[in-house]
């Protein structure tokens, strides 16, 4: 008897003891299913990572059903306790036409909350937004700089927008050199929009920048 109830209290101390690093690992390796009890701990603790897992799992169906309105819940929660990744799949979820939650309004909105706090990915949504006026009027000022901050947080694709904003002299002085420099990289990974801007202006011509020194920021962070 005395066995088995040090047992118990041996599984309790456990639960209540696992860091979040350890059940992500647990997820990794072993799969979802090992790892839900433990990030429903977690949960209980308010731990905002285990709970954006959580929101993970049920929105791709990871070893148990899809449930988008469950995965919201719980980015709205882990949201709620200020993370950010959290907020940017609110976002992700209402610009998706394929469920019921496509909101323009409210996908710009969890957007620029996450940006304007540091989020890189969302600093692209909102450069985005700008770039294209959705929702909000076009302005090509606003749209460079929110790509030159996700850019320098390495948020990649970022920096496709910023070679096309120079090739093309959208909101800036055309400056093919730069436009080379921000497109290399993605260019030689294949990224679609690199490659677009690369071949349609044909920026392997221009492989140095003139004006290099003019402005606050003339080559994206490696």
């Amino acid at each position: 008897m005395k066995k088995i109830i040090l047992a118990f209290f041996i599984v309790i101390n456990s639960l209540s003891a696992i860091t979040f690093e350890e059940v992500y690992t647990i997820h990794k390796v072993q799969g979802s299913l090992k790892a839900l009890k433990y990030y429903r701990e977690l949960e209980k603790q308010n731990n905002p990572k285990a709970i954006y897992e959580l929101g993970v799992i049920h929105l791709q169906g990871d070893g148990i059903a899809k449930n988008i309105n469950k995965a919201y819940e719980y980015f709205t929660k882990a949201s709620e306790l200020g993370h950010l990744e959290s907020t940017y799949a609110l976002g992700k979820i209402h610009l998706s036409k394929s469920t019921h939650y496509y909101d323009l309004t409210k996908a710009y909105n969890f957007f620029v909350d996450a940006a304007n706090k540091g989020d890189a990915k969302s600093q692209l949504m909102i450069g985005r937004f700008f770039l294209m006026g959705e929702i909000v009027d076009k302005d090509y000022e606003k749209a460079m700089h929110y790509f030159k901050l996700a850019s320098k947080q390495k948020e990649y694709e970022a920096n496709c927008y910023i070679a096309y904003m120079y090739a093309s002299g959208m909101g800036v002085f055309p400056n093919f050199g730069r436009a080379h420099v921000f497109a290399k990289e993605q260019y030689k990974k294949g990224d679609k929009l690199c490659v677009k801007v690369w071949n349609d202006y044909n920026l392997a011509k221009y492989p140095k920048d003139e004006s290099w020194k003019v402005g606050d920021y003339n080559e994206p962070v490696k």
